[in-house]
């Protein structure tokens, strides 16, 4: 077996990235986008550590029958990985692999609930990054990342995830872009000025944030692209910004903000609350859903009447809030400085007072907490795919909570930090998997943990 090899291939389940995973000749092949049951024949396209990666030629089986996709750009975009999939079956097929991952960790789960979908399937993302490049000839592309390939873009005709007036921002970008001749930053050499697009869109309030990320500025090119662009959308972009990243990283975030129209944020609701999210803020990606999220953390938290919660890497206040009006008091933690500005102009708007916010990294506060007495009766934890730090795992067991909400969107660092956990005292109670990701391999996962007689104070060291 050899990379350019045909191969007939039996795909026996998911890994954690949502890949597709057979046996050939006692050799794992990863077929991306390729499901459990299908049968294909697939072409070696290389080979990494080991390890084939292979492309389907001719899908001669389904595990699940495919449907149409209604985006033109799917096969070609890294997003919508599962648009050719029936909606219950992609709910299927996650609930199956997020059991899978904790399972494999010898974990008990005393109650598994069914998965909870997106009160919508298309349109739901409140935030879409787009990467600018160039063609050819030089030409300013904008959209996204062709799937596996980080350094090309592809134009965007239009995407099935944001809403109607994001793609028409794109659109207008990337015109008055090629009009004034605007060069895109060239990764290579680190060049030139156009570098990101972000649009942010509030699903009920209706209010659009853009945020233009440049290399250089202030820039009269981009004050020409703005103007032109403000007056094609006329009032529907509430708020515009620009941010100045002149490093060499490429990620959509920079070290100055400019505001051009608005006050730097927008409002949205999320259930009973309202929310102002700025440009580096964190906030749930699907509104509506994020909204079942929430319900579903607070029922799972209990009565909390006579509780005191701790909230990490709370964002924008969007789980501190919700837990404030059912216990006696909350504190949030996030690190991000213009996220906890937001969190506690958020906590003024909906006139909640036993909620506040410290800014900080999660792991430095808690192995701040050595010597402090047990002051938390829940812990809240919402981290990054990556996991919990080890400090922040090891400070939660220090202070041994009486319970524990782990809200998580990597079912496999989940499962790992779960293992933790349990291995220090705890037990699993509910285990809810909650769709905020349509057409993706990727959901959130909410876990309620409650502490045994095995506990004991662990060292914070």
């Amino acid at each position: 077996m050899k990379r350019g090899e045909h191969i007939t291939l039996e795909i026996d389940r998911l890994n954690a990235k949502g890949d597709g995973v057979g046996i050939f000749d006692g050799r794992e092949i990863v077929v991306p986008r390729a499901v459990p049951g299908d049968r294909a024949l697939v072409y070696l396209r290389r080979k990494r550590k080991g390890r084939f990666e292979g492309v389907i030629d001719d899908l001669i089986e389904p595990g699940v029958e495919r449907v149409d996709p209604q985006c033109v750009h799917f096969g070609v975009c890294g997003g919508c990985r599962w648009q050719d999939i029936a909606y219950e079956d992609q709910l299927q097929i996650k609930e199956t692999l997020v059991r899978r991952l904790v399972a494999e960790r010898d974990l008990s789960v005393d109650h598994w609930r069914p998965i909870l979908p997106s009160p919508v399937k298309n349109f739901y993302r409140n935030k879409m990054e787009f990467s600018f490049g160039s063609s050819q000839d030089g030409t300013p592309q904008l959209g996204l990342h062709m799937r596996g390939r980080y350094n090309r873009v592809f134009d965007l005709e239009a995407c099935w995830l944001q809403s109607d007036v994001s793609n028409r921002i794109v659109d207008s970008v990337r015109t008055h872009a090629t009009r004034l001749a605007l060069p895109v930053y060239d990764l290579r050499n680190h060049e030139g000025l156009l570098r990101f697009l972000v649009v942010r869109d509030a699903k009920r309030t209706g209010q659009v944030m853009v945020n233009l990320v440049v290399a250089r500025y202030p820039d009269d090119g981009v004050d020409a692209l703005l103007e032109a662009v403000l007056a094609d959308l006329h009032e529907e972009i509430t708020t515009c910004i620009v941010t100045l990243h002149s490093g060499k990283a490429q990620v959509a975030l920079g070290e100055e903000e400019f505001h051009v129209r608005g006050e730097g944020h927008m409002w949205e609701r999320c259930g009973e609350m309202e929310y102002a999210i700025s440009a580096r803020s964190f906030f749930q990606t699907n509104t509506l859903a994020a909204e079942r999220l929430y319900e579903t953390v607070c029922e799972l938290a209990g009565d909390l009447a006579e509780s005191d919660v701790l909230d990490l890497y709370a964002g924008t206040g969007g789980m501190s809030l919700h837990l404030a009006r059912l216990a006696r008091s909350v504190t949030g933690v996030e690190s991000v400085s213009e996220a906890v500005d937001d969190a506690r102009r958020n906590a003024d708007k909906n006139g909640i007072t036993n909620c506040s916010f410290v800014g900080a990294l999660a792991e430095e506060l808690l192995s701040d907490t050595a010597g402090e007495p047990l002051r938390y009766d829940l812990v809240v934890v919402d981290p990054p795919r990556a996991g919990l730090h080890k400090k922040a795992k090891r400070g939660i067991l220090y202070l041994g909570p009486g319970r524990l909400l782990y809200v998580s969107c990597n079912a496999d660092t989940l499962a790992e930090d779960l293992r933790d956990f349990v291995d220090g005292g705890y037990e699993i109670l509910v285990a809810q998997p909650v769709d905020l990701f349509p057409h993706t391999p990727h959901c959130e996962i909410v876990v309620s943990l409650r502490r045994t007689q095995d506990w004991k104070s662990h060292s914070i060291d």
